[in-house]
C-alpha cells in the first residue's frame, strides 16, 4: 500500500484471483452437496420402492408372475363302459399313445432306435426318412401304441423317447357295432349309442397346473395344483350280447343265401319292451344307418292281425263267421285284389291264418276309416316309438280324411302304410302282452364309476290298445295252424312260436317293381304265454323264392334255435317243446300255404324217423344229410357245424361233445334234431 493507501496493481490481481477460486470452490461444494443429496434421495426412493415391491407388494407381483408363466394341462377323463344286460363289455376305454423320438437326446443311434420301435409297432417308410433327416426336436415315429408297448419301448430305448397319450376305445365283441357306434378323434361320441349316451359316458376332464420356463417349455412345479378327472358312467343296455351275435349271424346267412339286399332281425321282450337284439344289414354299403329303426316299409300281410284285433274290439265280427272270399279275386273300382289260393269261403279266423287278401279287404268295410285309423295309430303306427336313442323314422300313416275308397282295403292287407321293423315288433308285442303297448328300451341302468346305480329305466307302458280277451283271441288265431297241422313250414324242434308271415311288393321310384318283394315274419313265444317277440325282414330276395313263409320264417326259427343252444343265454323253459316235425317248403308260388299264420311246435313224430323211412342209395339225391362225427368239438363249434348243414341241435351236456345221437354217418333230413352230450 502507498502512502496514499492505494494498492499496487499486482497486489490487486492476487486478491481477485483468490476470491474467484473461493467462489468456484464454494460452487463446487454446493453442487457436490446437491448431487449427493439428489443421489441420496434417489437411492432412498429406489430403496423405498424396492422395499415396497419386495415387502408390501410382493404377493401381488408374485401372483402376476405366476399368471404370466402358469398354464393348465388338461387331464382327460376315462370314458365309461357300455355293457350288455349280463355285464359283458361291449365298449371300454383303451388309452393309446403316439411315439416321438428326440434325436438330439438319444443315447443310442437313431437308426437303432427306429428299428427298436419297428420291432414293436409298424413304422411307415416316410417316418423313417423324416427321422433320419431330422436335425433336432421331436419326430413322430408311430401311433396307436398300447400301454404295454409303451412300457416296453421306454425300458428298451430310455432317454430320448417320448409318448403322448390319447383316449381310444376298445370293442371286445364284434356284435352290435352299428348300434354301439364309434368315438370321434376328440374322444366324444361320434355315432350310434356312443353319441347318444355321450353325456353319461364322457366324464369330467381334470387339469394340472404347469409352469413355462424361458423357452416356453412346460413343467409341473412341486406342489402344483392338480384337479383329478372324474371317469364317465357305465351304461348297461338291454341287449344280450349272445342274442345279438346270433341275430347278426343268422341275418348274414339269410342275406347270403337269398341274395337279399338287406334286412333286419329284432328280438324283444313284450312284457317290458326291452330290445334284446337288433340286427340290421344292407349290402349297398350304408354302414351308418340302422334300417330296423330308420327305414320304414309296407308290412304286407303281417298287418292283418291288427285288422282282426280292430274288428273284434268293435264287436263287428265273430271268429267262426263265414266270409265269401270270391274264389280269391275281388275287384274294387279299378283295382283287383287277389289271393295266392282261390278259396270260395273262409271263416274269419281262417281269413287271417290263410292270409286271404280278399277276405281282409271285405272285412275292412265293417270299420269306418276313422276307426280303422285309430286302432292302427294306437298300435304305434305312424309315430316314433319313443326309444329315446338313435335316429328313428315315424313311418307313414295318413289321416283318414285323405283316404280314398281303396284305402281301407289297402291298409287291411298292409299297403298304403309303412312301418319300421321296431314299430312292427312292438305292435306284435302288444298282442303278446295282453293288449298293452310298451315303450321300447335300449338302456337298463346307469352306474357311476364306483358301480352304484344312479338311474334305472323301468318298463313303461304306452297305452292299452285292446282288451286281454281280444288279445287272447288274436293269439289263438295265430296258433290256428297247429291244430290244423298245415303251417309247420320251418318246424321249430324246441320252441312253440306263433306268428304271421308277410310278402309285400317292393316299390321303386314310386311304382311297384315287377318280380321284387319283401319277405317278413313276426311271431312270439311261447304261443300261449309269450315271453319273446321275433321279427325277420328280408328286402328284395333273389332266386325266385320270396315268400315270408319260405325264407323269413325259417330264418326266425334258426335264430331262436341258436339262441336256445347259446352259452349263457337263459331261455324260459316254457319255450321248449319236444319232437317237432318240420314240414319242408317246396318253394315257388305254387307251394301249399306259402303265406299265413305259422307255428313252430310239437306235432308228434320226430324228423329222424321220417328221414330214415326214405329209401334210395344216394342220400344227397334223396335230400338227406350224412351226420358227421362231432366228438371232441366244443358245443358252439358243433352247433355251428350242424346249423350249417340245416340240422338242429339239442345240447344235454357240458364242455365238449362226448356223445351224439343219432350216431355219426346216420342219414337225416334237413331240420332234424341232433342230441349232443
Amino acid at each position: 500500500m502507498t502512502r496514499f493507501g492505494i494498492h499496487s496493481t499486482t497486489q490487486l490481481e492476487g486478491v481477485a484471483g483468490d476470491a474467484q477460486e473461493a467462489a468456484i470452490a464454494r460452487t463446487h461444494r454446493i453442487r457436490h452437496r446437491t448431487l449427493g443429496v439428489a443421489f441420496t434421495l434417489v437411492a432412498v426412493a429406489y430403496a423405498a420402492r424396492l422395499g415396497e415391491l419386495q415387502i408390501l407388494e410382493s404377493e401381488a407381483h408374485r401372483a402376476r408372475q405366476v399368471a404370466q408363466s402358469a398354464e393348465w394341462e388338461l387331464l382327460p377323463a376315462v370314458r365309461g363302459r357300455i355293457l350288455d344286460r349280463r355285464g359283458r363289455v361291449l365298449a371300454a376305454p383303451d388309452t393309446r399313445y403316439q411315439v416321438f423320438l428326440a434325436v438330439n437326446e438319444l443315447r443310442v443311434d437313431r437308426t437303432e432306435a427306429i428299428e427298436t420301435v419297428a420291432s414293436v409297432v409298424p413304422v411307415a417308410p416316410e417316418r423313417r426318412s423324416a427321422i433320419a433327416e431330422a436335425s433336432g426336436g421331436w419326430s413322430l415315429v408311430a401311433s396307436d401304441v398300447s400301454d404295454e408297448e409303451r412300457v416296453r419301448l421306454q425300458r428298451t430305448i430310455g432317454q430320448g423317447i417320448y409318448f403322448e397319450s390319447r383316449s381310444a376305445r376298445e370293442y371286445p365283441r364284434s356284435m352290435g357295432r352299428r348300434l354301439i357306434g364309434a368315438v370321434g378323434a376328440d374322444g366324444r361320441g361320434g355315432t350310434g349309442l356312443e353319441a347318444d349316451l355321450d353325456v353319461w359316458l364322457v366324464g369330467q376332464p381334470g387339469r394340472a397346473e404347469v409352469r413355462l420356463d424361458g423357452h416356453r417349455n412346460a413343467y409341473r412345479p412341486p406342489g402344483g395344483q392338480v384337479i383329478e378327472a372324474v371317469p364317465g358312467h357305465d351304461v348297461v343296455l338291454t341287449l344280450d350280447a349272445e342274442l345279438q351275435r346270433i341275430a347278426e349271424n343268422e341275418l348274414a346267412r339269410a342275406l347270403a343265401k337269398t341274395g337279399a339286399m338287406g334286412g333286419d332281425i329284432v328280438l324283444l321282450d313284450p312284457r317290458t319292451g326291452e330290445v334284446l337284439a337288433l340286427a340290421s344289414e344292407r349290402t349297398d354299403g350304408a354302414v351308418d344307418r340302422i334300417s330296423g329303426l330308420s327305414d320304414p316299409y309296407e308290412p304286407g300281410s303281417t298287418l292283418k292281425p291288427f285288422l282282426l284285433a280292430s274288428l273284434l274290439s268293435e264287436g263287428v265280427v265273430d271268429l267262426d263267421e263265414i266270409v265269401d272270399v270270391e274264389g280269391g279275386r275281388l275287384r274294387i273300382g279299378a283295382r283287383v285284389i287277389t289271393d295266392v289260393h282261390g278259396y270260395d269261403t273262409l271263416s274269419v279266423r281262417r281269413v287271417i291264418s290263410k292270409s286271404s287278401n280278399v277276405g281282409a279287404a271285405k272285412l275292412s268295410t265293417r270299420l269306418t276309416p276313422a276307426v280303422q285309423h285309430r286302432y292302427l295309430r294306437d298300435f304305434g303306427f305312424g309315430m316314433r316309438t319313443q326309444l329315446g336313442y338313435l335316429a328313428e323314422s315315424p313311418g307313414r300313416l295318413s289321416r283318414p280324411e285323405s283316404w280314398t275308397s281303396l284305402s281301407p282295403a289297402s291298409h287291411a292287407i298292409g299297403y298304403e302304410i309303412s312301418a319300421t321293423s321296431l314299430q312292427l315288433a312292438l305292435a306284435y308285442g302288444a298282442i303278446a302282452n295282453g293288449g298293452v303297448l310298451m315303450r321300447p328300451s335300449l338302456v337298463r341302468e346307469i352306474r357311476d364309476p364306483s358301480g352304484r346305480v344312479v338311474q334305472r329305466f323301468d318298463p313303461s307302458p304306452v297305452r292299452r290298445v285292446i282288451s286281454e280277451e281280444v288279445a287272447a283271441a288274436v293269439r289263438g288265431v295265430l296258433e290256428e295252424v297247429v291244430r290244423e297241422g298245415t303251417g309247420t313250414l320251418a318246424g321249430m324242434a324246441r320252441f312253440a312260436v306263433a306268428g304271421k308271415t308277410g310278402t309285400a311288393r317292393l316299390a321303386v321310384g314310386g311304382r311297384y317293381a315287377p318280380g321284387r318283394y319283401r319277405a317278413s315274419f313276426v311271431g312270439f313265444a311261447p304261443a300261449d304265454d309269450p315271453r319273446i317277440v321275433i321279427l325277420t325282414r328280408l328286402e328284395d330276395p333273389k332266386g325266385g323264392v320270396y315268400y315270408g313263409g319260405a325264407i323269413a320264417a325259417p330264418t326266425s326259427q334258426a335264430a331262436l334255435q341258436a339262441a336256445l343252444a347259446a352259452d349263457g343265454v337263459q331261455v324260459d323253459p316254457r319255450l321248449v317243446v319236444a319232437n317237432a316235425r318240420p314240414r319242408p317248403w317246396s318253394g315257388g308260388p305254387a307251394a301249399d300255404t306259402p303265406e299265413g299264420a305259422v307255428i313252430f311246435a310239437s306235432t308228434g313224430t320226430g324228423a329222424v324217423g321220417a328221414a330214415s323211412a326214405t329209401n334210395g342209395a344216394d342220400p344227397s339225391r334223396r335230400g338227406l344229410i350224412a351226420l358227421p362225427d362231432l366228438a371232441g368239438l366244443s358245443a358252439r363249434a358243433a352247433a355251428a357245424r350242424l346249423h350249417a348243414l340245416g340240422l338242429r341241435v339239442e345240447w344235454r351236456g357240458q364242455g365238449r361233445v362226448a356223445e351224439q345221437s343219432p350216431a355219426p354217418g346216420s342219414e337225416l333230413g334237413r331240420g332234424a334234431t341232433v342230441v349232443l352230450r
